[in-house]
């Protein structure tokens, strides 16, 4: 290959040489004391930082939290509640219709001077 002429695969000398320095230049930085360094090691740290947050959090509520316990032992004397509420309401339906049925008269329902029809029996 000779340099002089156009390679259509290779781009042109001053292009590779800008390439290059622009290559050769990143290393520089990220050494102690440059921004690049400082934006890298902050969110490396922060990473770290909030995993390690994330963890002690996750233990101290795998060990340590209650609330869980505290309002399923609630939710249980609510349900509780609901269902001795709901046979208290049917007893009392149940009573209120005894007594219509006690107060049912089926000859105040015949037609007058008829006979009482039989399904108006009880």
């Amino acid at each position: 290959l000779k340099w002089d002429v156009a390679c259509p695969v290779l781009p042109p000398r001053p292009v590779m040489a800008a390439l290059k320095r622009m290559i050769t230049g990143i290393p520089g930085h990220f050494q102690p004391g440059t921004f690049g360094y400082s934006l890298a090691f902050g969110a490396v740290a922060g990473t770290v930082l909030g995993g390690v947050e994330y963890g002690t959090r996750h233990l101290s509520v795998m060990l340590w939290d209650t609330e869980r316990e505290k309002l399923q032992s609630r939710l249980r004397y609510l349900e509780k509640q609901v269902v001795f509420n709901k046979e208290q309401e049917a007893e009392g339906k149940a009573h209120y219709l005894t007594s219509l049925a006690q107060e049912y008269n089926p000859v105040a329902t015949a037609m007058p001077f008829n006979k009482l029809d039989d399904a108006m029996r009880l």
